[in-house]
C-alpha cells in the first residue's frame, strides 16, 4: 500500500530514511529514479542509507508502474521518493494511482523561483504541477513529518 509520495532531489537521506519511515511506519522505500536505476554506485549508496528494518527497491519509471501495477493490493506500507514532479507525472501517466504529493526539497538553480526555503521550481515544474492538479493530485509542501502542511499550489 502506497502511504505516502515525496519529491526530495536527494531521494534517501536521514530525514527520509528515519523521521518519515517511523511517523509512517513505513516497511518498504521505493526509490524512482532513471538515473539511479542504472547506477550501481548510486544503488548501492541508497542502501546505506535505508534502516536495516526496512526494506529498499530502487527502480526506473517503467519498472515501478509494473511493480506497482501487476503487484496488486499489498501489506506493505510504502513510501515512494522521486526527484521531480515528472517523475510523478509519468508515473500517473502509466497507471498508478497517486492521490497526493509530499514535496520536500527541490534545490535552487539559476531560473528556479523559491516557494520556500527548501523547495525552489523551474516554469517546467510549475506546468508539471498544474497539470497534476488537474489530475485531482494534491501537493503539500513539509521538509518534516511534524511540520505544518503548505499547499503548494496556492504558492504558485
Amino acid at each position: 500500500m502506497n502511504v505516502i509520495t515525496r519529491i526530495d532531489e536527494r531521494l534517501i537521506h536521514g530525514q527520509v530514511a528515519y523521521s518519515w519511515t517511523v511517523e509512517y511506519s513505513i516497511d518498504r522505500i521505493v526509490v524512482v529514479d532513471d538515473d539511479a536505476a542504472k547506477n550501481q554506485i548510486q544503488k548501492m549508496a541508497l542502501s546505506l542509507a535505508v534502516p536495516p528494518s526496512k526494506k529498499l527497491s530502487i527502480f526506473d519509471t517503467l519498472e515501478a508502474v509494473k511493480f506497482f501495477t501487476q503487484n496488486g493490493k499489498t501489506n506493505e506500507r510504502i513510501f515512494i521518493v522521486v526527484k521531480s514532479p515528472l517523475t510523478i507525472f509519468n508515473l500517473i501517466k502509466g497507471g498508478m494511482d497517486i492521490k497526493s504529493v509530499n514535496v520536500g526539497g527541490m534545490y535552487f538553480i539559476p531560473g528556479k523561483k523559491q516557494l520556500t526555503k527548501t523547495v525552489y521550481i523551474s516554469e517546467e515544474d510549475k506546468q508539471i504541477f498544474l497539470q497534476l492538479k488537474q489530475l485531482g493530485v494534491e501537493a503539500e509542501i513539509r521538509t518534516a513529518p511534524k511540520d505544518k502542511k503548505i499547499n503548494l499550489y496556492e504558492l504558485i
